[in-house]
């Protein structure tokens, strides 16, 4: 798993480095020969290449001018285009911009004429601690790289996105290659920024201590096998996992078939599905492995008891897609979570039971309780002054939320955020938008009841969501990535989980 870390954090391994005695000026140009080196191999070549470098004052665009320097010692031909007076300039940048001058390097203000005939384009605009909208005159530098055709090579972020939290306020560069300089910045690993970024690269300029701990991890198809282990030899049914589902309802028993298709193909070794009477019925012949159990949908007591039953010899239970919200599902809901100590997914109308009520959930009975919302599911239960503040800060706020709650928290949406109540953070790499249709969501409860059941680390659930998006992608190559179904998505889990295993294995997938 890759760390993740806060820019606040890296700008301490900066500060770190530096009174441990090396020279923030060798700091930069470590940081210059990377970006020349990922300059070069984007463009094919070095001799020749035209390359326009745009600079800001800060020790980002000293990062580019340092490149500039090495970029036409290798034969390359660089412009460096500052946007920035040059007595504003940090001071290693304006080292920088003395040296380049030196060499009889090209200097202008003027963003056309830097982009008119270059073959790259560098990035170096704004770091790490900008926020916000970017002002003048890099809003339209943005907006006149953005309409160049040439590839762009990032340094350390493109400029425009928050490097913390992934948000993209307005203008925004889009990179080809986004090079991440020290350590990986959380925040290009999320919506809407990834989509900024391009490919990711680490330049490694040695400031990072072997310590110090990341403030998340980006989960990835290679991560899949390390955590979800395939069962022993000896292992029997009831070895690989034992669930119960409460799910589906008379108008949507689609919700309970999904979920059991995913529980099963994600391991489970026996499902019990818990559904009205009606909706049994639609679910036995669409999945015959599965045992259903008839709940009445008017008592929730008589309800409660079933469930109960049925868990006593369960590993865990999900329970919420598609059961509905009227008011004796409601209770259901509450009263298992109130109730059973078995390990618990909540999803769906299992999570809107708990509508602006965050304080009756961290109650639960149960030590292992994971909840799957999506942005407004789980807005519905913390109930917060500002809804978009609270998902546009979800690195942040999610976690906090998982301590208070005491469970596992999988903030579903693109770069979903998965926070465990001890503070582990993880963001995930595999999404696709084969994911965006109905039913998916049903599909990842089942897996992620599946994996509960058969171990309770929630590194599990992280590397079940991984999973759920290579499923999508594996689903998007059957189908064009528009027609792909949560059926296609529970139907292509084992062959994801077999191009992940072969993978780790080290046999081409």
């Amino acid at each position: 798993m890759t760390p993740l870390f806060a820019p606040t954090q890296v700008r301490a391994m900066d500060e770190a480095a530096i009174a441990a005695g090396t020279p923030s000026l060798t700091l930069m140009e470590r940081a210059a020969g990377h970006l020349a080196r990922t300059t070069t191999d984007v463009a094919g070549a070095a001799y020749g290449v035209r390359v326009a470098v745009l600079c800001g004052k800060g020790n980002n665009g000293g990062d580019g001018i340092a490149a500039a320097r090495r970029l036409r010692a290798a034969g390359a031909w660089p412009v460096v285009c500052l946007l920035a007076d040059p007595d504003d300039l940090s001071d290693d940048a304006a080292v920088q911009l003395r040296r380049w001058r030196a060499v009889g390097g090209r200097v202008t203000d003027s963003v056309p004429d830097a982009l008119r005939s270059a073959d790259v384009i560098v990035d170096c605009l704004l770091g790490t601690g900008a926020t916000g909208a970017p002002r003048a005159p890099y809003d339209t530098a943005i907006d006149q790289l953005n309409a160049h055709d040439a590839p762009v090579v990032a340094c350390d972020l493109p400029s425009g996105v928050n490097a913390d939290t992934g948000a993209v306020v307005a203008q925004a560069v889009n990179a080809v290659v986004t090079l991440s300089l020290g350590a990986h910045k959380r925040g290009l690993a999320l919506w809407p920024a990834r989509g900024h970024v391009g490919e990711l690269r680490l330049g490694d300029i040695g400031i990072r201590p072997a310590d110090d701990a990341p403030a998340a991890h980006l989960v990835d198809a290679d991560d899949v096998a390390a955590v979800l282990r395939a069962p022993s030899a000896a292992a029997d049914k009831r070895a690989r996992g034992v669930v119960v589902i409460v799910a589906g309802s008379d108008d949507m028993s689609g919700a309970a078939v999904l979920a059991a298709r995913g529980a099963l193909a994600a391991g489970a070794g026996l499902v019990t599905v818990a559904t009205t009477t009606l909706a049994r019925h639609f679910v036995a012949p669409n999945v015959p492995e599965a045992m259903t159990l008839a709940l009445p949908d008017d008592d929730p007591d008589e309800a409660f008891a079933r469930v109960a039953d049925a868990c006593a010899q369960a590993d865990a239970l999900a329970i919420g897609p598609g059961i509905g919200h009227d008011d004796p599902q409601v209770r259901l809901v509450r009263r298992c979570v109130a109730e059973l100590d078995v390990p618990t997914v909540l999803d769906a109308d299992g999570c809107n039971a708990f509508r602006h009520d965050a304080a009756a959930l961290a109650e639960h009975c149960t030590p292992d309780l994971v909840l799957t919302p999506h942005r407004a599911e789980l807005t519905r239960i913390a109930d917060p002054d500002d809804a978009g503040e609270l998902w546009e800060r979800r690195i942040e706020t999610v976690p906090e939320l998982a301590g208070e709650w005491g469970a596992t928290i999988v903030a579903k949406g693109p770069g979903t955020v998965t926070a465990a109540p001890d503070g582990r953070v993880w963001v995930n790499a595999t999404g696709t938008p084969a994911l965006a249709t109905g039913g998916t969501g049903d599909v990842l409860t089942g897996m992620t009841v599946a994996a509960l059941a058969a171990g309770r680390d929630p590194a599990r659930v992280a590397a079940t969501v991984a999973l759920h998006g290579l499923a999508g992608r594996v689903a998007a190559e059957w189908r064009d990535v528009r027609s792909v179904t949560s059926l296609d998505v529970a139907t292509a889990v084992p062959t994801a989980l077999r191009r992940a295993m072969k993978a780790a294995s080290g046999h081409a997938p």
